[in-house]
């Protein structure tokens, strides 16, 4: 009696009754059988394929249960080919297989594959077909992947510059500190007097434009305002984000690299950032389909190889390093040599910035650009100082310092949200004359940003 009543198995069940594609899927989950998800598939008409290589992937059954996919279902087969092309890092052929299985007209077969057509296609750097497939499939997009689709959107929109609006909210945030120590706005619908020119000269200083700037603006202010007749302070402001932006505007520059391959010297002193300057830069780099090469040359601080070893393997990028205290020039030597054996297309060289002794740095700088000129004449293209704006004209002071060791073709100003002082951006191209190549404006990779003037001094406005 007992071994009348006695349960049938799961397996037993769906042999007298295959057509149950839930419980094929059970089956597969509890005794890792490709065959049974290949029958879910098949049963469900191709409904569960999202479960399926959920479970394919996580067991790693992808190849057993292609197997068991008969050669009419050619779009799933496609689909599943492709999954295992993308382990073996096929990306090519993955992506061939994707195309077909993009042509099913299952649209939850026909997502999966756009999905990975979409991020193949970003990791090869076709941010513009990546974004364009990924607006085909925005409309079948199940609800639990909406999420992971829109951050995959966001993130292509961005590579191509058209996700402008959201630059510009992150501008604005970044300056916020800076354009309240500003306040423009209190100076609105007021007559021209001595009164308001002094204020708006206080306010100049207190924003770290620097006494020498601010005089000059307001002499400047003067002139125009009786050249052009002035009389209320809404016209003066127009003015003077007249006169911001010009000055600016000579001293904006696009980054140097155009030779093949170039070399980026960097400088700086410990704690403005320069690291995770080079590192966010190599990034950015190679997103737009350079070759980049790291050299650890700043073999003074200690665990200054590490970090920017960190920063190499999250850009995905190669570095050359030296033991601590080892001949930097030595290190830039191999790098270069590295560079051109591999023919990559960047080297950027991370330097020591020990300020307190100048005379051993110069003579360090000095032997590194001796070996970079002379292994490839005419490098390197830039020599890029970082600054830190928290430290407002201390900045300018080791501007001024690192411009006598070396010549410095451009700025790059770090933690410019954290601070009241985003005027010293304008201290810096008045005084220095030095070009503005960058502005980091946060934390992440994208908000180490190409300076804009006119976008700059429209939000110091705004």
């Amino acid at each position: 009696m007992i071994g009348f009543f006695k349960r049938k198995s799961l397996r037993e069940e769906l042999e007298e009754n295959p057509n149950q594609p839930e419980k094929w899927l059970k089956l597969a989950e509890k005794e890792s059988d490709g065959k049974a998800l290949s029958n879910a598939i098949i049963y469900s008409n191709g409904n569960l394929i999202a479960k399926v290589v959920k479970i394919a992937k996580e067991k790693n059954l992808i190849e057993e249960t292609l197997r068991y996919i008969p050669d009419s279902e050619k779009e799933i087969k496609a689909l599943l080919a492709g999954l295992k092309e993308r382990e073996n890092n096929e990306l090519s052929r993955a992506r061939n297989f994707f195309e077909t299985a993009f042509q099913s007209e299952n649209e939850k077969v026909k997502f999966l594959a756009g999905y990975n057509i979409a991020k193949i296609l970003k990791e090869e750097g076709l941010y513009e077909e990546a974004l364009k497939t990924v607006r085909q499939i925005e409309a079948i997009t199940p609800d639990n992947e909406k999420k992971n689709l829109q951050k995959l959107k966001k993130e292509l929109e961005e590579k191509t510059g058209q996700r402008k609006v959201g630059f510009l909210k992150s501008l604005k945030e970044s300056l916020k500190k800076t354009r309240e120590a500003l306040n423009f706005s209190v100076f609105k619908g007021r007559d021209i007097d001595e009164e308001l020119f002094e204020e708006l000269e206080e306010k100049l200083i207190l924003a770290d434009i620097g006494v020498k700037t601010s005089l000059q603006l307001i002499d400047e202010l003067r002139k125009e305002t009786k050249k052009r007749k002035l009389k209320t302070s809404d016209e003066l402001l127009e003015v003077l984000k007249e006169k911001l932006k010009n000055l600016l505007l000579n001293y904006a520059g696009e980054l140097r690299a155009d030779n093949n391959p170039s070399v980026i010297l960097v400088l700086g002193v410990n704690g403005v950032g320069k690291t995770t300057t080079i590192g966010k830069l190599a990034k950015q780099l190679k997103d737009k389909g350079k070759s980049v090469l790291l050299a650890a040359a700043d073999t003074f601080r200690a665990a200054a190889i590490e970090q920017l070893e960190v920063w190499a393997e999250r850009a995905g990028v190669r570095i050359v390093k030296g033991s601590e205290g080892a001949d930097p020039a030595s290190v830039v030597f191999d790098a270069v040599q590295s560079l051109k054996a591999k023919g990559e297309n960047i080297l950027i060289v991370d330097t020591a910035g020990r300020l307190h002794n100048k005379e051993r740095l110069m003579k360090e700088i000095k032997k590194i650009k001796k070996v970079i000129s002379r292994e490839m004449p005419g490098e390197p293209s830039e020599i890029l100082l970082v600054l830190d704006a928290n430290t407002g004209q201390n900045a300018i002071s080791q501007a001024k310092a690192f411009k006598e060791i070396t010549d410095v073709t451009g700025i790059v100003l770090t933690k410019l949200d954290g601070t009241a002082k985003g005027g010293i951006i304008v201290a810096i191209a008045s005084e220095l004359k030095i070009p503005i190549k960058y502005i980091g404006i946060g934390e992440k990779i994208e908000d180490l940003r190409p300076f804009n003037p006119e976008e700059f001094v429209e939000e110091l406005f705004s």
